[in-house]
């Protein structure tokens, strides 16, 4: 679907997801800052919980990489605060989330696409990279571009689907129900679910670039 366009900067077209995207980047540009303009030896408080997340994401990268994914964990932790946010989001009330609207989530499995396939040419070499296409016989190359085609529209609809179908279903739930329903649902669609999609977007993204660099 073709995201509404809510205003123009001169000739530039503002749409909702984009629109929220800018929201989202301030909030995490302003909660950081505040967050890291005192950091203590011990931490407490707030930056014991923003250590922990970095912790989390470092230890997931490592283990599936290995130490040299050290290097994607700020890719990897910027994905699952965005993704995180941009999914809880949608519960607030007129807010949007930027995820269900697939330009936005194929923007971000294009992100992990390309980087898969950047670290890997650094790694291997150009020639070694590319004639892993052609692997474990020449003939194999159109079934191994097509698989690498549709890893990028999974990743990206995975999340888009789930996000749009969920918000589509509390809405008609809430209609049938608005004094009944909404709250558990809200809880349902709005969190539990947007942190599991956030897990298992980021969980892939992490996978799919050891995939390219193993």
């Amino acid at each position: 679907m073709e995201a509404e366009v809510l205003f123009y900067i001169y000739s530039f077209p503002v749409s909702k997801p984009l629109l929220f995207t800018w929201i989202i980047m301030a909030v995490v540009s302003l909660t950081c800052f505040f967050l890291t303009r005192n950091l203590q030896k011990v931490p407490r408080g707030a930056q014991h919980i923003l250590e922990m997340s970095v912790d989390g994401i470092e230890k997931l990268v490592v283990t599936n990489m290995g130490p040299e994914g050290k290097k994607f964990v700020p890719l990897i932790l910027t994905i699952a605060v965005y993704v995180g946010i941009s999914n809880l989001i949608g519960i607030v009330p007129g807010a949007y989330s930027p995820t269900e609207n697939l330009t936005t989530t194929l923007t971000l499995a294009l992100i992990v696409f390309v980087v898969g396939h950047v670290a890997a040419i650094i790694k291997k070499g150009f020639w070694t990279w590319f004639k892993g296409f052609f692997e474990p016989y020449f003939f194999m190359f159109p079934i191994n571009i097509a698989g690498e085609i549709s890893q990028v529209i999974s990743h990206a609809f995975r999340l888009y689907g789930n996000i749009f179908g969920g918000g589509i279903l509390l809405g008609i739930i809430y209609m049938l129900a608005p004094y009944v329903l909404p709250t558990p649902l809200m809880g349902w669609f709005g969190i539990f679910s947007g942190i599991i999609q956030t897990a298992v977007f980021t969980l892939l993204a992490v996978i799919y670039i050891q995939i390219k660099i193993s």
